[in-house]
């Protein structure tokens, strides 16, 4: 896989906002390329947004980007660094060759009733005939739950999607999305790619099966109540019990649950599981939710996150997807990482994107932090919980 790393320019820039700065940035990169990118991404963190639309325009203008999308994150990523806690806003500008991108505004309205999947198509329709992939930020105080991305991947014929909840940074606790020169705070945004460059995910949930594999047997909408013909909490508490001193410590606040995303499998690893949070448990009746619904008949297995894990399940990912992309060129690439990740969990600043460098040499990476990761797993777009996902720029 060669990197043709000028394709993709991410910066970071600090507070107090200057237009001075931005403007010599954006004209800076006009000059060294001598093109206009094929999109850009804003992320702003929460004391930026104030200049958010102005941001927009100033890099609209000077870099002559003809189409931009982005959200407010709970920290930004470029390049080498992970901007957790500085504030600030990030400028990622795409060169990518014979490539069109187009931008889109979802109004929350189009997710609702039960003809989703229809309205997406009729927005989208222009876009998604010719799109090989897409940018997809949404703004979680919209949505209830994720069973609209089935809807989406309706609409788009299953294509590659990544992206992510836009964190909320306002006061009310509103979340800020843009399309181009505008500002939006409901809904979602899209950006669909086509021509000769697409997008090559990259997911790394960072949690490790323990225990073993449960049939869930009594289950109501999110709500567990048996696996196995057992109360779910009394299995849970019998996993813990068989685990070492260590390890119980390891767990405490960090046991997920996993869905076992393909049922034709007869043993599971690490990767295989879509990781969610226990959102609510009952030690009188024993039953747990989760925040996705689920199925009788349908397999689980408790899960551990912890640093150790995540940094080896991301490396061993991205690892596979270098040598399933041997021959083709990366242009860059958009890191949408969770926010709980970072040093919290690593114990040291910057560690995705030093894996991301230390095994593609030379790549720049544009990101954010995000309250929930959308990508594409065997033609369903999830939402994945505590993930990186990598979005590579690749030729077709």
């Amino acid at each position: 896989m060669a990197v043709a790393s000028k394709h993709c320019v991410a910066h970071h820039f600090n507070l107090p906002f200057s237009e001075v700065l931005v403007e010599a940035w954006s004209k800076e990169q006009t000059e060294v390329h001598g093109e206009a990118p094929a999109f850009g991404v804003l992320f702003c963190a929460a004391d930026a947004l104030a200049h958010a639309r102005e941001i927009l325009e100033i890099v609209r203008i000077y870099a002559r980007v003809p189409v931009m999308i982005g959200c407010s994150g709970g920290g930004l990523i470029a390049n080498a660094h992970e901007f957790e806690s500085e504030g600030g806003f990030g400028i990622s500008l795409y060169y990518l060759p014979n490539t069109k991108a187009e931008v889109v505004h979802l109004p929350t309205h189009l997710f609702e009733g039960e003809r989703i999947a229809e309205g997406l198509s009729q927005l989208i329709q222009g876009q998604a005939h010719s799109a090989n992939s897409w940018m997809l930020f949404a703004s979680s105080e919209s949505f209830t739950n994720e069973s609209w991305l089935a809807d989406w991947d309706k609409a788009t014929g299953g294509r590659v999607t990544i992206g992510g909840f836009a964190c909320g940074v306002y006061a009310d606790g509103r979340a800020a999305l843009y399309a181009n020169g505008d500002e939006y705070n409901e809904g979602a945004v899209a950006l669909s790619l086509s021509g000769e460059v697409t997008i090559e995910p990259v997911v790394s949930q960072g949690c490790r099966p323990v225990g073993s594999p449960w049939t869930v047997t009594h289950a109501d909408h999110n709500v567990i109540h048996q696996i196995g013909n057992r109360p779910i909490l009394e299995v849970l508490r019998d996993t813990l019990e068989a685990m070492s001193q260590k390890e119980q410590q390891l767990a405490r606040g960090n046991i997920f649950i996993g869905l076992v995303l393909d049922e034709y499998k007869q043993d599971f690893e690490r990767g295989d599981f879509l990781v969610r949070n226990l959102a609510g448990i009952d030690p009188k009746t024993g039953a747990v939710a989760i925040a996705t619904p689920l199925r009788v008949g349908q397999n689980l297995q408790f899960q551990i996150r912890d640093g150790n894990t995540a940094s080896l399940d991301f490396e061993a990912m991205l690892r596979d997807r270098v040598i399933q992309l041997k021959g083709r060129s990366v242009y860059g690439a958009c890191l949408c990482d969770c926010i709980g990740r970072g040093s919290s969990l690593f114990g040291v600043p910057d560690h995705d994107v030093s894996v991301i460098r230390d095994i593609i040499p030379g790549l720049n990476v544009g990101g954010v932090f995000c309250n929930g990761e959308f990508a594409t797993v065997d033609g369903r777009t999830l939402l994945h919980g505590y993930a990186a996902t990598l979005g590579l720029f690749v030729g077709v």
